[in-house]
């Protein structure tokens, strides 16, 4: 069964910086994104306390993180794509809203039809049934907002949502896809100990993990500084070093929740910080969410390009000001 899109009426919120790629919007950007991103669907029904989106949010509804989604008609942003030679997959996020998933499924069909980009989709847990149809329409990964490492963090920022059922669904797309994708939130109450060991469980399950820093959002529910960013450093490591294959979470020392020493020969450790790589946007492959989580010339968080002698030479730093010495950083 296919899904129709009446294209008359029908609007996408697309990022800033994907608008610029797509030729529908101007603007200055020291790096471009990689991915298009669209987000379908008007206020969440959802209330989870850091989100813009949020139905009991006072935040500007433009924003997602620190991130303007304009809109567009959909045969606006469907008749730019093939003619944009930047973009290397497509992501559609959704909120929580009735009848989000048929929507969902014809919008993709919409992309797929134009574009052989390999299309992704961040969504709610719902019917896994409705996995299958999505697999069909184009998309090769879906991935959950988890965004909490424990339990208890979980029902305190997202409420109304439900630990057991997100895991469930998550088992369920790595069954239909072979793989899944989980979004965790540094800076939400949950300590190393709890990031570092939802990573491993995560990478366990066959999923990949995208890291990001919690930011402040004007309007939001939730008051809270955004991580320090050493310790965002030394979180992005284990998670190279996990999802990598070089290291588990049994490698890892923890004083009090907090990550105090990585038990791996030091060369192995120098080498992935040669590399950079530890420090760049994580997710699915080719996303890179430029400014995101980051204001231009403030703390960047997450790379999103290949970082310079510079940049390196400063994530070491910041990573040194955190753990330093027992992780055999030098």
């Amino acid at each position: 069964m296919r899904y129709r899109v009446e294209r008359d009426g029908v609007r996408l919120k697309v990022s800033l910086g994907s608008a610029v790629v797509l030729g529908l919007r101007e603007a200055r950007m020291d790096v471009r994104p990689t991915t298009l991103y669209a987000m379908l669907g008007e206020r969440c029904h959802g209330a989870c306390r850091f989100c813009a989106q949020a139905r009991d949010s006072d935040a500007d509804p433009r924003f997602l993180s620190r991130v303007v989604w304009p809109q567009f008609d959909l045969d606006a942003v469907l008749a730019r794509l093939p003619e944009s030679n930047d973009l290397r997959r497509i992501c559609i996020q959704t909120v929580l809203a009735p009848g989000s998933e048929s929507n969902l499924v014809a919008v993709a069909e919409a992309f797929h039809a134009v574009s052989k980009l390999p299309i992704s989709v961040c969504m709610n847990p719902t019917d896994p049934a409705w996995l299958p149809r999505l697999r069909a329409a184009g998309v090769d990964r879906v991935g959950v907002g988890l965004d909490c490492a424990t339990e208890e963090t979980f029902s305190r920022i997202k409420p109304g949502f439900h630990w057991e059922a997100y895991h469930t669904f998550l088992d369920a797309i790595v069954d239909t896809f072979g793989t899944g994708s989980v979004h965790l939130i540094v800076g939400l109450g949950d300590s190393d100990e709890d990031v570092i060991r939802k990573i491993q469980d995560a990478h366990d399950r066959r999923c990949t993990v995208a890291l990001f820093a919690f930011t402040p959002v004007r309007g939001a529910k939730l008051d809270l500084p955004a991580p320090e960013v050493g310790r965002y450093r030394a979180l992005q490591l284990a998670r190279y070093l996990i999802i990598s294959g070089r290291a588990r979470l049994h490698d890892m020392v923890f004083i009090e929740g907090r990550l105090a020493e990585i038990r791996l020969d030091p060369v192995a450790i120098e080498r992935a910080l040669d590399t950079g790589l530890p420090f760049r946007t994580s997710g699915c492959p080719d996303c890179n969410r430029p400014l995101y989580n980051e204001r231009p010339g403030g703390v960047m968080y997450n790379y999103a390009a290949p970082l310079t002698e510079d940049e390196r030479g400063l994530a070491r730093q910041e990573l040194l000001s955190y753990i330093g010495i027992q992780a055999g950083i030098r």
